[in-house]
């Protein structure tokens, strides 16, 4: 009788030991399938970025509503605040007195010097790669299932301080690399979109 007990015991030890932590994503796909219907939000953070034309750092106020998005970014810039609104085809950038209407990436590489392809980063900005762009490369997962780093568009992109949200795991650090040009975005929060 105590033995059976004993091995009842331990086997129920063992049966308990495989189940993932609870919150815990419990792979990669599963992951990437819940943040991938993730398409509305708000967030705040501080972005940072250097070519070798120029740099400067703003922060950063982001509100996605499907494809449709609006950028608040303001602070050291030399040029004020910048309101960025648009979908992914075609964006509005206000600067001052001053209003441009073109391709995102274009508008971007205007205010940031950087080639990033705008259409990535709403994707990017949640850990994922890109299903739109070129497949990631040496794509690292972390213990907990989400991303650490992968390399898209030649951006090498890496991902660090993950919280839990209503939406899932969320990374509050993402930085790029290309070459002499870089980005990082460190986010303050992260919030479910206005009712």
């Amino acid at each position: 009788m105590r033995a059976a007990i004993l091995l009842l015991s331990a086997a129920l030890i063992v049966g308990c030991s495989h189940q993932p932590p609870i919150g815990q994503p419990l792979d990669w796909s599963q992951h990437q399938a819940q943040l991938a219907a993730m398409d509305q939000w708000q967030l705040r953070g501080k972005l940072g970025f250097k070519s070798p034309e120029q740099g400067g750092s703003a922060n950063l106020q982001w509100s996605q509503n499907q494809q449709q998005y609006q950028l608040r970014l303001s602070g050291p810039l030399g040029a004020g605040n910048v309101l960025i609104q648009g979908d992914q085809t075609r964006a509005q950038m206000q600067q001052g007195n001053q209003r441009y209407v073109d391709r995102p990436e274009l508008l971007a590489a205007r205010f940031t010097g950087l080639p990033i392809p705008v259409d990535a980063l709403s994707w990017w900005v949640r850990g994922l790669p890109s299903p739109s762009k070129s497949a990631a490369m040496d794509l690292i997962i972390s213990p907990d299932g989400t991303a650490s780093s992968f390399i898209q568009e030649g951006w090498q992109l890496s991902f660090s301080r993950y919280r839990m949200t209503e939406d899932g795991h969320l990374p509050r650090k993402i930085s790029g690399q290309l070459g002499a040009q870089s980005f990082k975005l460190v986010i303050s929060d992260w919030n479910p979109p206005a009712k």
